[in-house]
Order: C-alpha cells, then structure tokens, then sequence
C-alpha cells in the first residue's frame, strides 16, 4: 500500500532542533538516531499497522515544557520542548509524563507538593492539547508566550490518591541499593577504577542481583572517560543532602530499568521511547539498549579496556558457575536488601530512608 504525506515547510526546522537536541532515544533495529523523526514511518505504521507510539519524559524535559508557560524569558530548552509536543503532535505520537511526575513528588506526600505536581499535570496536558499555530511560532523563536487549551478535563483526586498510594515504586529499592553501593565503592581509597567496576559487579553477582543499567552506569563511571555529573553524592554534604543526591540517581535509573520492562514487556502493537535532557541517562540507556540488542557486552570497548570487558562478559553471562550467589540462600527476602540499604546508608553517611 503506497501513501503519499505532504507536511508544512516549518517541519523541517522543527526537527532539526530536535535532532540537535538528542533527547529522544529509540531501540528499533536500523534505525538511526536522524531517522527517528521521520513524520511519515509513524503514520505510516499507525494507519496501516495499527502500531502506537509513545514518548515517555524524563522530569528535565517535562520541566522544559511547562516553563514554556510558567517563565517570561523563554530559554532555548523551552522552545525546543515545545517543538517536541509540536512534532509528536504532527506523529501522532503520545507523551506520556509518568516518570518524570513520579520523580517530581520523590515519595514527599505533603498537600503542598501534591497540589502543584498535579496543577503542573494539569498545565502539561493544556499544553499538550494546543490545536493551533502558536505552539509552532513559540518553537521556531516567532513569539515568546504560549497559550495553553482553556481546559483539560482530569481526576484530580483518583491521580492524588494513586500517586501516593505506595511507599516505594516496584523494584526502586533495589535499584536504590545499587546505587548506594556504588557510591560506597566509588570512595574507598587506594583501588583503581578499573577495579572498583569490577567490584561493584562481583558484589551484584555475589551479594544481591544483577541489573543491566546499573553495571552500564558503573561501567561509564568507572571507566577512565566517566561523563561530567554522573557522581551527585558529595562526601562533604550533609546527611539529608546525601539522600537527595542518592534519589536523584536512583530515579534515573529507575526511569532506564522501566524504559527496559516496556520494551519487553510491551504488546507487539506497541513503541516506546524516551526524551532525556540528561545527557548521562541518554548515554547509559544507548548502552544498555545495545547490549540488549546484541546479547554481549562489545559496545563497552569503546570506553573500557578488552580484557575488562571480557572478564565482566565471563562473569554476568554465567554468574552461577563463578560465584556463590545470595539469591539462591535462605536469606533471600525484602528484610535481607533492606538491611543491605540500612548498612550503606550508614556507611556512606546518607540520612535513613527506611520507616520511621
């Protein structure tokens, strides 16, 4: 079935901007990071394949968007978060903000937060529903305000209650733990990089579980080339700073372990993606989607030495050969990684986190 799409000549600029951006990441096979805004293959696939796609935001792009609004000297992130909602809008592709609110509330519960995570829900949906010319002259620089939809209808008090309904998101905890040890190991003296990498990923293997972020966030960190701002815990910060810094990284890879259940777990009708103005998250999810993608751990050369790699390939392909596990004991339970949580909090000196 041949179809022809014809788009406006601003379309053109507006991915441009996007492409210079490089918040969006995809895990389709063969496509590369230019091509994944081309307008016509996701109309294409929804009209005739009935395939749907969706955007998942992280809080930086979220936030962009809605400052698009809320400040009076519009930065050039806000305009191009603007040209994202314009491009998916002319896709037919969905945002869906879920992560970057849940980040937002960061398990605070108090009326103040909630009442203005869900005002900005509600400002972020209005946005997302302009149907008309503004929203593309705000993009391309022509005008410095947007006018948000007059109204957008949302249950205010369901999404309140579900917001809060839980104590911890699933497996955050465990994601929250490795994030501890790795900031535990990352300050013991007189061991390499190098072997602090390894150590982390022995101690997965040996003492909790493995995760695929969290050894590709180690591997970039420990690496001799780590990315700026990969570390946010800083020893000479105060115990509750300490527990800021710990979240913080703890939701980005949250939010790179969730990307990673909706792409396996998705129905086959289904595409996700993720915009990211972090460009460490973006990093980390690339290499994780290759070794997804490729079943081994090559991608690493290109900023580990080989005999590294391959050690760490040896060892998380066939952890049980190598290693006594603490998952397979007896002592395996949620009471057993919280003792480990309640261990390197206090180790590393990061306000307890735990019921009070």
């Amino acid at each position: 079935m041949k179809v022809l799409y014809t788009f406006p000549e601003y379309l053109e600029s507006i991915i441009n901007n996007l492409i210079d951006r490089d918040w969006v990441v995809h895990n389709f096979n063969l496509v590369d990071d230019s091509d994944v805004y081309n307008v016509s293959n996701y109309l294409y696939n929804k009209q005739v394949n009935s395939v749907t796609y969706t955007i998942h935001l992280d809080l930086n792009v979220y936030q962009f968007i809605l400052n698009a609004f809320k400040k009076n000297k519009p930065k050039q992130e806000f305009r191009d978060a603007i040209a994202l909602v314009a491009f998916c809008q002319c896709a037919e592709i969905e945002l869906d903000p879920t992560y970057a609110v849940y980040e937002k509330i960061n398990y605070r519960n108090d009326d103040e937060v909630l009442d203005e995570v869900l005002s900005d829900l509600e400002l972020f949906h209005r946005i997302n529903n302009i149907n008309n010319s503004s929203i593309i002259d705000f993009a391309l620089g022509e005008i410095d305000t947007i006018t948000p939809a007059d109204y957008y209808a949302m249950d205010a008090p369901f999404i309140r209650s579900n917001l809060i309904k839980y104590r911890r998101l699933r497996e955050w905890d465990s994601l929250y733990l490795i994030v501890l040890y790795i900031i535990y190991v990352s300050h013991i003296p007189n061991i390499s990089r190098l072997d602090k990498l390894k150590k982390v990923v022995e101690w997965m293997i040996t003492e909790f579980m493995l995760s695929l972020v969290g050894i590709t966030f180690a591997a970039i960190y420990f690496s001799e080339t780590p990315m700026k701002r990969m570390m946010k815990y800083k020893v000479s910060d105060d115990p509750y700073s300490k527990q800021r810094s710990a979240f913080n990284m703890t939701w980005d890879l949250y939010n790179l372990n969730r990307y990673f259940r909706m792409w396996t777990e998705r129905e086959s009708e289904q595409e996700g993606m993720f915009a990211s103005g972090d460009k460490v998250f973006n990093s980390v999810l690339r290499n994780s989607i290759k070794v997804q993608q490729t079943g081994c751990l090559d991608s690493f050369m290109n900023f580990l030495p080989q005999d590294i790699v391959l050690y760490l390939e040896k060892i998380t392909l066939q952890p049980n050969k190598y290693f006594e596990r603490a998952c397979h004991s007896k002592e395996w339970s949620p009471s057993y990684r919280d003792e480990l949580i309640r261990k390197y909090e206090s180790l590393t000196d990061i306000k307890y986190s735990g019921e009070k």
